[in-house]
């Protein structure tokens, strides 16, 4: 049986003004047979749909988008947009206020022109809203248009013709404002948009030639000068400078930049004028590469967002039922007055809003820090985060590692000790490795390659030069039947009292001596614990591949009661699975490399010091794009504030609308309430955005 291949597909919309068009269009799209999932993202009006192409294709996808009113952009690039459709509201609002004015002026002086102007403004303002009605109603399905159109009719209907223009004047500038509020929530995201600039200085021969971004290529020279937003990755290949990536990172500091370094997209040059050999453009740039990683985390819906949706999906039918229910049991005199109101006040979408808002303002703020968060899902659960679970090295330790001590057996010399290691460890990405070969290269060895080279997950690696080299701990030697004497045990113990790790180096299967490394703990290790546990942490626990005795050492330093010490990685993944089976909400963090099967294992994998790392930032849940523990206290923080403003949003949306349905049932006893009701129906959308708008700040 073939297998499924499911497409994932994200399009960028015209037309949206308000949450209930999102949902519309979610619906829309919803119906097609093939179609997995649907998500709209009101915010950066852009749709992303999983599907089936063997079952629906992109025109079918295009025509759903269509159906309620909508149209799909060809490029969810494209900027250029027509004066009407980026001013359409805006333009009716005016036109329709004028209009309402007008008809306020010839109330008393000529009510015949005073009703036909204000027909002419419930038409002007309105048509829109009673074509997306229509267009509703065919999905088949019903949304605020419908609440709107069958309110205004029914207001014209009885005679109350300002008061229907007024419902129409009030929808379009509480539209023009929530869509203001709501852009601004995603503002910050917005920003980083717009962070590569468009042209490059670039060398040519003996030439120097401003280009076009996009006419940039792999290997150019492009020079960057002095107060310069770099407009590709690249490496400097001439001078140095002083880089300031908070854009990316969150950190302040500029870094500085020497030949060979690598420089990103998007980051401001504060020092001298430097040159950089091409490596990435457009697209392919890390810059993008996050815009990407952020855009899509914007359309993954949490599962209070997902509850949300459904709620808003019944919000409707059962305001008909309340009208229902009012009608009847009301004055015949106020009964339709009742209706008209509560039909044009009833307002799903603060619901609708109520989480999207305060998701797509808590990711803007985290990427502005630094910390890259893969949709409301994740945000969520790191702000429920009850217990987790730490790597050792470049996670609690600064990640580097340097040979602290050398001791020789069965008359081997320190440099032969060092040689055969160094031969054993040259192919190994370990940061172990790495310091055993730097340490070679102080003592200006020439390493020669292996013949033959293999990793021992867990365990250190294996070699072949000459002789045969094992580099490792002691399961690696117990495996391979080289005997340890209890000296040389003490010798190691002793060693790892102090947070040394220990590498047992046998030639030829004899041990020939011990490489101890350590990693210093990170200054502010402690004091970063304690912050974890003050945002909610209830569990911290060390998972090391290291030995008991340095992992205790560590943990300990650290202020760390809980440590698991001789993990390979499966073992790791067995530690997570077993502390998940509590039923608690359990995170990991690491490099995202190594820790890279953790990571996915965990209800949150966090990486850390990503930004050099697109494979990290991959395996990640949530990236730090800077190396600095500090950041995790800061984002389960933030994570739980966006947590808190969900749950004030949507209990305030349904506080407000039952208490608002309430008032009109006992206030409203003629037309003068339905303009009431409209300005109560927009005034529940711009609370919750405003309270969303907060979690931009701090």
């Amino acid at each position: 049986m073939e297998e499924t291949k499911i497409t994932n597909i994200t399009m960028s919309v015209e037309g949206m003004h308000c949450p209930s068009c999102a949902a519309n269009i979610e619906r829309s799209i919803e119906h097609l047979s093939g179609v997995v999932k649907a998500s709209v993202n009101f915010a950066s009006s852009e749709v992303a749909v999983q599907y089936d192409p063997q079952r629906v294709d992109m025109d079918q996808i295009k025509k759903a988008v269509a159906k309620p009113g909508y149209k799909v952009r060809e490029s969810v690039w494209a900027k250029s947009k027509t004066f009407w459709q980026e001013r359409k509201f805006f333009i009716q609002m005016v036109v329709t206020g004028l209009l309402v004015i007008a008809s306020w002026a010839f109330m008393h002086s000529n009510p015949l022109a005073s009703k036909i102007t204000a027909m002419v403004a419930v038409i002007a303002g309105g048509y829109s809203v009673f074509i997306e009605a229509v267009r509703v109603l065919l999905i088949p399905d019903l949304g605020v248009s419908v609440l709107i159109s069958i309110a205004s009719i029914a207001a014209v209907a009885v005679g109350a013709y300002t008061e229907a223009a007024m419902v129409i004047l009030i929808m379009l500038v509480g539209e023009t404002l929530e869509h203001v509020a709501v852009r601004k929530t995603h503002q910050a995201i917005a920003k980083l948009m717009q962070l590569a600039p468009s042209n490059a200085l670039v060398k040519r021969g003996d030439k120097e030639e401003e280009v076009a971004v996009e006419d940039v290529h792999i290997d150019d020279i492009v020079i960057i000068k002095p107060g310069g937003r770099i407009p590709v990755d690249g490496i400097i290949a001439q001078g140095e400078g002083l880089v300031n990536q908070s854009m990316l990172t969150g950190e302040a500091i500029p870094a500085s930049k020497a030949v060979g370094d690598k420089v990103y997209a998007g980051t401001l040059n504060e020092g001298n004028a430097f040159e950089i050999k091409v490596s990435q453009v457009g697209e392919g740039t890390k810059l993008a590469h996050i815009k990407r990683l952020v855009l899509q985390a914007e359309m993954e819906k949490s599962p209070i967002q997902r509850l949300a949706d459904r709620f808003a999906r019944y919000f409707i039918p059962v305001v008909f039922l309340i009208a229902l229910v009012i009608f009847l049991m009301s004055d015949p005199s106020e009964r339709i007055f009742k209706v008209i109101t509560v039909f044009v006040a009833a307002c799903p979408c603060a619901m609708v809003l109520a989480a999207p808002t305060a998701v797509v303002a808590g990711l803007g703020n985290a990427a502005k820090k630094g910390i890259l968060i893969k949709g409301g899902q994740y945000l969520e659960t790191f702000g429920h985060l009850h217990t987790l679970l730490m790597d050792k090295t470049g996670t609690l330790t600064e990640g580097k590692i340097k040979v602290t001590d050398i001791k020789t057996l069965n008359n081997h010399s320190e440099k032969d000790i060092i040689y055969h290691a160094a031969i054993a460890e040259k192919r190994s990405e370990h940061p172990i490795a790495k310091a055993v070969l730097n340490y070679a290269n102080e003592k200006k060895m020439d390493i020669p390659d292996p013949v033959m080279f293999e990793v021992h997950k867990g365990m250190g690696v294996t070699a072949k030069m000459s002789d045969e080299v094992a580099v490792g701990n002691r399961a690696l030697m117990k495996s391979r039947n080289i005997s340890v004497s209890p000296e040389t045990e003490k010798m190691m113990e002793a060693l790892e009292k102090t947070g040394k790790t220990v590498l047992m180096v046998s030639i030829k299967g004899v041990l020939a001596g011990l490489v101890a490394v350590a990693d210093t703990l990170r200054s502010d290790a402690e004091a970063i614990i304690k912050n974890i546990r003050k945002a909610g942490v209830k569990r911290i626990a060390l998972l090391t591949g290291d030995n008991a005795r340095t992992a205790e050492y560590i943990a300990k330093q650290a202020g760390i009661d809980e440590w698991y010490s001789d993990l390979m990685p499966e073992d790791k993944i067995a530690k997570l699975k077993e502390i998940k089976q509590s039923g608690v909400k359990t995170g990991m963090i690491g490099d995202g490399i190594n820790d890279a099967p953790s990571l996915a294992a965990a209800d949150v994998g966090i990486a850390m010091g990503t930004i050099g790392s697109e494979v990290a930032i991959e395996a990640a849940d949530v990236s730090l794009m800077r190396d600095d523990l500090s950041m995790v206290p800061v984002a389960i923080k933030l994570s739980r504030r966006v947590w808190n403003t969900i749950i004030q949003n949507f209990v305030f949306s349904i506080a407000y609308n039952i208490g608002m349905i309430t008032l009109i049932g006992f206030a409203v006893h003629d037309h003068s309430g339905i303009t009431l009701g409209a300005v109560l129906h927009q005034l529940s959308c711009l609370l919750v955005v405003a309270s969303s708008l907060r979690l931009l700040r701090g």
